[in-house]
């Protein structure tokens, strides 16, 4: 006689088919949003690495699932971590507007910003450090000889575009660091 599964195996299953009803019904039915693989992923992980998988992760979260919750591992971290190594924008959109930490690191001491920049994933790199800058703005960058700025400033100037925001400490006891981020222009930032 085969194993019976629990309800909340079952509830992982109806996000792996991408049925948002049953995932409702499971959990009015006392199902956990918690439940986890043999690879330590949560239902909510598994909905971030789909982007077929959208709206069971919008469901999850609105019933409840923990949007910080973390796996371990070389390839592991956060839903968010998850969501922006597949550089799923509306996804790391939709868990950053639900409270998902993006300063926490995962196993290879990175935060998701830096895993989105490492990918090239602009427009992540973008949707994240507009939600945790400290400021964004237009600064005029001078370069050249000094006594030519004095009398060119125009010639040697450029308008930059920067970020600054929190970075996540390598040590926990510690503070965190700010980064300055320049970009050439908006642009850059809009590709």
């Amino acid at each position: 006689m085969g194993q019976q599964q629990s309800k909340d195996e079952l509830l992982y299953q109806q996000v792996n088919y991408g049925n948002v009803e049953g995932i409702k019904a499971l959990a009015r039915d006392g199902a956990g949003l918690e439940w986890i693989d043999k690879e330590c992923k949560t239902p909510l992980i598994v909905a971030c690495m789909n982007p077929e998988l959208y709206n069971v992760a919008k469901t999850l979260i609105e019933l409840g699932a923990n949007v910080n919750a973390y796996r371990p591992g070389r390839h592991g971290g956060t839903p968010l971590h998850h969501a922006v190594k597949r550089g799923l924008e509306s996804t790391v959109k939709l868990l950053l507007s639900n409270g998902a930490n993006a300063l926490l690191m995962n196993d290879d001491c990175q935060t998701p910003l830096e895993v989105a920049r490492g990918k090239g994933y602009i427009n992540v790199v973008h949707a994240i450090e507009s939600h945790i800058c400290l400021f964004s703005g237009w600064l005029r960058e001078f370069y050249g000889p000094g006594f030519l700025e004095i009398l060119v400033p125009q010639l040697l100037s450029r308008n930059v575009w920067v970020v600054i925001y929190p970075t996540g400490s390598r040590n926990p006891t510690k503070p965190f660091r700010l980064e300055l981020a320049i970009y050439p222009s908006l642009q850059v930032l809009q590709s």
